[in-house]
């Protein structure tokens, strides 16, 4: 839905599915996922859009905004290409969380997942995606926008007051817009605004390319 919506506002965007490794059949589990299909993803972006020299960002919500933020960490902290030139989050974690089993949710009693169990691989390994780890986006150099409701009840508005803190102690202030009485997921109207204040930070950040 974000993806068509942004792209019905002038953007090439393309919705990156990283659910699932394939050693599941249920595909909404996030379990061991390698974040090298999200790089390959932005890669082809990059390549698609190159005769326009386009900017790339990239947006995530919830888990996705988890990987958005531990994605684009480790590409800065490896210098590497793919590195977006923007990002923007909904409702993100400040730390790495473990797998997601979808059944887990589903067995009556309270979640049962395992904090030993990674959710995301880097380079085959876990040492830099293991459950608990801080999310450092303050090693990623360009803009970071964050919307949030201050009601969430998943896991807590906390979750993306800490890294907004984390960011502007080190010099790095990110455009935060947080929503009072809203949940993990906004209702309308804020969602409207949300998505409204999305597109004006892309717009800044990602300016069409001129015209050849």
């Amino acid at each position: 839905m974000t993806c068509a919506m942004l792209a019905a506002n002038g953007f090439a965007a393309l919705a990156h599915g990283y659910n699932g490794n394939g050693a599941h059949p249920d595909h909404l589990n996030i379990d061991d996922v390698p974040l090298e299909g999200a790089v390959s993803a932005l890669e082809w972006l990059k390549g698609a859009t190159a005769e326009w020299a386009c900017r790339i960002g990239l947006f995530g919500a919830s888990r996705g905004a988890e990987m958005a933020l531990l994605l684009a960490q480790l590409l800065a902290e490896d210098g590497h290409d793919a590195l977006p030139d923007a990002v923007a989050v909904h409702s993100p974690p400040d730390a790495i969380w473990p797998a997601y089993i979808f059944s887990d949710f589903h067995t009556g009693k309270a979640w049962a997942g395992d904090w030993r169990r990674p959710a995301w691989s880097w380079k085959g390994a876990h040492e830099r995606t293991r459950p608990g780890l801080p999310l450092a986006a303050e090693h990623y150099p360009g803009p970071i926008f964050v919307t949030q409701g201050e009601a969430d009840q998943v896991w807590g508005a906390d979750m993306a007051h800490r890294p907004v803190a984390r960011l502007t102690a080190a010099g790095r202030a990110p455009e935060a817009h947080f929503f009072d009485g809203e949940d993990h997921v906004l209702r309308s109207p804020a969602n409207d605004q949300a998505f409204a204040l999305l597109v004006a930070f892309f717009t800044r950040h990602l300016p069409a390319p001129a015209s050849r």
